[in-house]
């Protein structure tokens, strides 16, 4: 049986493209505003106010390692990160990796983009701006249950309920596989995790049900946090307790 703890061990002598899934990790802005305002870089207007935003695209093994490892991180790389391998649309997708230096007028990559490409990007096989690429393309292919296009990662039912609550297996239902939901305590939306074939090029494949080891671990915590229902937070309202007992 893998622990909590041993879900999130990676290991910093792992070998570039040695890996065989990915997992898609996308936050709900909104939520992440409330429990860390100093951070948020959302505002009302922005595209990630009302749509899932990239947290990263991870690396990781389709079953654990010796040790309970679930992915490799801090591989060796001589590739060079800059800001403009960044594709366009992260400015939407993406808004934390991004940062702008209003006294010189310039563009800089934020600390979220240098940290997932140390961790994770390194372990992908890629360059940076394919690696980059392929979140972006991961993120437009998510489909709903019938196979039609999500539109930009983000399901109707999200879009659609922001300041109100959806029942979890409703939200669960509008993904094409099994996908891993992340709660707070107050059964407040903060990430959806799905999951990904890694291609013999890896690059990112068809989208697949997570292994067990994500569905069984933290990053799937909304039905042992107690909600039956999941709240899709507003931008700039936060909620103490919104919480829903099963």
């Amino acid at each position: 049986r893998t622990s909590p703890s041993r879900e999130t061990m990676g290991r910093g002598d792992a070998r570039p493209g040695d890996f065989d899934v990915y997992l898609l990790a996308q936050s709900w802005a909104p939520s992440f505003c409330c429990s860390s305002p100093d951070k948020c870089t959302t505002v009302s207007w922005a595209f990630s106010a009302t749509h899932m935003s990239l947290h990263g695209l991870w690396p990781g093994y389709q079953k654990p390692k010796e040790g309970g490892r679930t992915y490799p991180s801090d591989c060796s790389s001589t590739a060079r990160l800059d800001v403009s391998q960044l594709p366009r649309n992260f400015v939407d997708y993406a808004p934390s990796y991004c940062a702008y230096d209003a006294a010189k007028h310039k563009a800089l990559l934020g600390s979220l983009g240098v940290h997932e490409w140390r961790k994770h990007g390194t372990c992908s096989g890629l360059p940076p701006q394919r690696y980059f690429g392929e979140a972006v393309r991961a993120m437009d292919a998510l489909a709903g249950p019938s196979g039609e296009p999500m539109g930009r990662g983000t399901p109707r039912v999200v879009k659609e309920n922001i300041g109100s609550a959806v029942a979890e297996v409703q939200l669960r239902a509008s993904y094409a596989r099994a996908v891993a939901i992340r709660v707070d305590s107050g059964c407040q939306l903060q990430e959806v995790t799905s999951c990904w074939q890694k291609n013999d090029d890896s690059t990112v494949g068809e989208q697949i049900h997570c292994p067990d080891y994500v569905m069984k671990g933290p990053r799937n915590n909304v039905s042992g946090a107690g909600c039956d229902r999941v709240h899709i937070t507003m931008l700039g309202k936060c909620l103490k307790r919104a919480r829903t007992k099963k």
